[in-house]
C-alpha cells in the first residue's frame, strides 16, 4: 500500500514538471525581451532591473570586437547613443544549464541592423533571473 502512495505522489509530481519548464522559459524570454526594449526604447531603468550590474557585453562587430559593462552600456542607453528604433525579435533557443543557470539566443532586427544575441542568465539566491553576460553580433540588414 505505501508503495502505492509513493508511485501516485511521484506521477503526480512528473505530471507538473513540463509546465513548470515551459513557464519558466517563459520567464527567461520576458527577460531577453525587456533588454531589447529597454534600448529601443532607450528606457535605462529597465535595463537596471535585468542586468547583472558586473555584467560585460561582448559585441562583434565587422570582426572586431568592442566590450562595455552593464554600467557603460546603460549611459550610453541613457544618453541615446544607442537605441530608439524598434526591433522585431525572434528567438532562436532558450535553454536551462542546471537549477541557476540558462541561456537565450535571439534575433532582433530593426530596419538598418541585425542583432544576434547570446544571453547569459543566472539566478540569484532571491530567485530574480539577471542577465549576467552577453555576446552579440551586429551586421547591416
Amino acid at each position: 500500500m505505501l508503495k502505492k502512495v509513493y508511485l501516485i505522489v511521484l506521477l503526480v509530481l512528473l505530471a507538473f514538471v513540463p509546465g513548470n519548464a515551459q513557464e519558466s522559459k517563459a520567464v527567461l524570454k520576458k527577460i531577453a525581451s525587456q533588454f531589447v526594449e529597454g534600448a529601443d526604447e532607450q528606457n535605462p531603468e529597465l535595463l537596471k532591473n535585468i542586468m547583472e550590474p558586473k555584467a560585460m557585453q561582448y559585441v562583434l562587430i565587422g570582426g572586431q570586437f568592442s566590450t562595455f559593462t552593464t554600467e557603460q552600456y546603460i549611459q550610453m542607453v541613457r544618453e541615446k547613443k544607442l537605441g530608439g528604433k524598434a526591433r522585431k525579435v525572434t528567438y532562436k533557443h532558450a535553454e536551462f544549464l542546471g537549477e541557476n543557470l540558462a541561456v537565450v539566443v535571439l534575433n532582433a532586427v530593426s530596419s538598418e541592423l541585425d542583432f544576434l544575441y547570446q544571453l547569459a542568465m543566472a539566478r540569484s539566491k532571491n530567485g530574480k533571473w539577471e542577465i549576467v553576460g552577453i555576446t552579440a553580433e551586429i551586421k547591416k540588414v
